[in-house]
């Protein structure tokens, strides 16, 4: 998928730069500073293997021994002359070590001297010449018990000809405690202490950038959600009621961000340090043997085909066991239910045939889904575990063939261990990465939509209703889905009568009181109050004069005051106190634990549909608007409420115009006018004992209405 979408919110959204940028040099140094590790590692396990001792020319092996013969016969005699006086004062024993076409063919002691004399310009020219000093020094030493343990001098000699030895002996030639012997002749002391202040340094460091890494991804993660959040809601609020879905901004809100987040938090992480430590990791590994590297990439990728064939196989017999029990289930549970028909023509064989038949192929069906679930994940841990046994052997026979080394071996098995983490973590971000560029483009067509329409420059002011609302050929589509809501629709209010909207459809209703306060624009016609077109008056003074009271927005959470008043300080509580009383609800409102001052809403003290109800009323009657919408309560409401509901809507009605959404016969029977809608036309208006006795569709949506009404009371009895 594109992700030029999630590139261009982190452009926009991003702020934290300087963070980030740190965060990415942290997730570099920690995958740089785990393959040091490794590299000291391999260091340690020599020393404790080998205890830093060259070896002697006796304990190498027939292909070394060789490769050394080969080694001395290519210097030139200078260079052999003067490491042999290190090893010996003997003239003619000089003479036979420098060896020459016509010197005899020289004894095992004579080999050993060699080799001593071979180490010497091995050391003098990978590290310096006090490190070729300190293996022979210039007296002659009597004995091989003699030479000191030099720490990693002894690896650089065993393998002066591999990377190992090449790469050591200049960082030994720049740290001489790595070989430096102190008074006992001894340097392996200060050498394993160096590699564990080393080990503890990179460490503590690593630690360090680890936790910083992850402070920064959440400090920068948080950032970016929280400012895509901001900038959700503030667009929710410029769209309105242009958004065709109303839970569209709650997961763009919440699961959309977050998997944005997800994705930046990941692109700190593992999209620096994974592919670093990967590489890295798979360069050691092939250092290390080359040919046990290649045959581990072999085994790999074995077990990768012939398990995962298997294991995919097993899977899918599994998921189809699954689903064939499950039908098997669902028929069996039929059969259960099934007893006053079998008894009532006496298909009682029939029907246990059938119960058994369901029962064999329940059996088959769960077998087959037990036996996916249950082979699939050991199989392939049985391929995996011999391709490790093969893996272990290939490598045993390389140590005694003395073409590995332990130090190797174990450094190749932390390494490929090191492995399974990164590539977890890579498969990871690329799961993230995907998800966070679908929420990025969601995001991204949400910030881009046209909010609702803007105020006119020169907008005029709205005066208190004194005539009439009227609708002038009004036609709508609901945005972004085109569907119709309104097609042609004319009516007047009168300034001071009562209405009532009625229709099959609720989305129709709610879209044409919602253009009153102008939430949306129609795409053909106008509104018009106090014969001006509501696109030229300022939002402000529309807004003040028209106040809807609709079912999704009755309450939010915080204290009934703040739900009255909504935290403009222009409303005393005096004020708030007697537009509640106006609404009766003061008297609930006082019974409230805290009065007042108690926190209601979804996450608060839960009220009753009724009180729900007039709290919103409350709000709307504190406003003293001209025009009220009243969409009425839905849900079922005892008696004694209905009355409450009933004197409030009379006394809400003293000097306004009220539109109503109405549920409930007595509203209906109550306003001056109903406006029939069907499929977005306004089919027939009148009185409700009118379009009782003329319209069929009235009649039949009344009854339809007084069914559900009768259903819900009984119910609730």
């Amino acid at each position: 998928m594109d992700s030029s979408a999630l590139n261009q919110l982190k452009t926009d959204f991003l702020k934290a730069r300087a963070e980030r940028g740190i965060a990415i040099l942290c997730s570099v140094g920690v995958a740089l500073a785990y393959l040091l590790l490794l590299v000291l590692l391999y260091l340690f396990v020599d020393l404790l293997v080998t205890r830093g001792s060259i070896p002697a020319y006796s304990q190498l092996t027939p292909t070394k021994q060789k490769e050394f013969a080969e080694e001395w016969d290519k210097r030139s005699e200078a260079e052999r002359s003067e490491a042999v006086k290190r090893v010996t004062s003997w003239d003619t024993q000089v003479k036979v070590l420098i060896g020459g076409d016509k010197t005899p063919a020289p004894t095992a002691y004579e080999w050993e001297l060699r080799w001593r004399a071979g180490v010497y310009l091995a050391l003098k020219e990978r590290v310096s010449p006090a490190a070729a000093d300190a293996y022979l020094p210039e007296k002659p030493l009597a004995s091989s018990e003699d030479i000191p343990r030099l720490g990693v001098l002894g690896l650089v000699v065993r393998e002066r000809n591999q990377w190992t030895g090449r790469l050591l002996g200049p960082i030994a030639s720049l740290n001489s405690w790595m070989w430096r012997p102190n008074s006992n002749n001894d340097a392996n002391t200060k050498y394993l202490t160096g590699l564990f202040v080393l080990a503890f340094v990179i460490s503590l460091v690593r630690g360090v950038m680890v936790n910083t890494l992850a402070y920064l991804a959440a400090a920068v993660t948080l950032d970016i959600v929280n400012r895509l959040r901001r900038a959700v809601f503030l667009h929710t609020y410029r769209l309105g009621s242009l958004l065709p879905r109303s839970e569209e901004p709650a997961q763009l809100f919440t699961r959309q961000a977050e998997s944005v987040g997800s994705a930046v938090s990941a692109s700190l992480t593992a999209r620096f340090r994974s592919p670093i430590m990967v590489l890295g990791l798979i360069v050691l590994i092939l250092l290390t043997n080359l040919w046990l590297a290649v045959s581990f990439l072999l085994l790999a990728a074995l077990v990768w085909l012939v398990g995962g064939q298997f294991a995919a196989h097993f899977r899918r017999e599994g998921r189809i066991g699954a689903r064939q029990a499950e039908t098997s289930l669902a028929l069996m549970v039929e059969s259960l239910s099934l007893l006053r028909l079998v008894k009532c023509f006496r298909m009682e064989r029939f029907n246990q045939n059938r119960v058994e038949r369901q029962l064999a192929e329940s059996g088959r069906s769960g077998w087959r889904k037990m036996r996916g679930a249950a082979l699939a994940q050991p199989l392939l841990s049985a391929i995996a575990l011999i391709a490790a046994v093969a893996l272990l052997y290939l490598a045993a026979r390389a140590v005694l063939a003395g073409e590995f080394t332990v130090a190797g071996l174990v450094t190749m098995a932390v390494a490929l261990a090191s492995l399974l983490p990164p590539i977890a973590d890579l498969f990871d971000y690329r799961l993230k990465l995907r998800r966070g560029r679908e929420a990025a483009a969601a995001i991204s067509e949400f910030l881009a939509r046209k909010g609702e329409p803007s105020e006119a420059p020169d907008a005029e002011y709205l005066p208190a209703l004194t005539t009439k609302v009227e609708f002038r050929g009004v036609k709508l589509e609901e945005p972004g889905t085109g569907r119709k809501l309104l097609e042609n629709v004319n009516f007047t209010v009168p300034a001071g009568s009562r209405v009532a909207i009625v229709g099959t459809d609720p989305a129709e209703k709610r879209a044409l009181v919602e253009l009153i306060p102008r939430f949306m624009d129609p795409n053909a016609g106008e509104i018009r109050i106090e014969d001006k077109n509501i696109r030229w008056v300022t939002h402000e003074s529309l807004r003040t004069q028209v106040v809807a009271v609709m079912q999704n927005s009755w309450m939010f959470t915080d204290t009934v005051v703040n739900n009255i008043g909504c935290g403009d300080q222009q409303f005393t509580m005096p004020q708030i106190i007697e537009a509640a009383k106006l609404a009766h609800a003061h008297s609930f409102i006082e019974q409230l634990t805290h009065g007042y001052e108690t926190v209601v809403g979804q996450h608060g003290h839960d009220l009753k549909i009724g009180e729900r109800f007039r709290l919103a009323l409350a709000r709307a009657l504190l406003r003293d608007p001209s025009i009220l919408i009243i969409e009425e309560p839905a849900g079922s409401v005892d008696e004694d409420t209905l009355a409450l509901l009933d004197d409030t809507l009379e006394r809400a009605a003293a000097g306004r115009t009220l539109i109503f959404l109405a549920n409930r016969l007595s509203t209906l029977q109550g306003v001056d006018r109903v406006f029939l809608l069907r499929e977005g036309r306004l089919v027939a208006s009148g009185t409700h004992d009118e379009l009782w006795e003329n319209n069929e569709h009235y009649r039949r949506l009344q009854m339809i209405a007084d069914s559900a009404s009768e259903v819900t009371a009984d119910d609730n009895d």
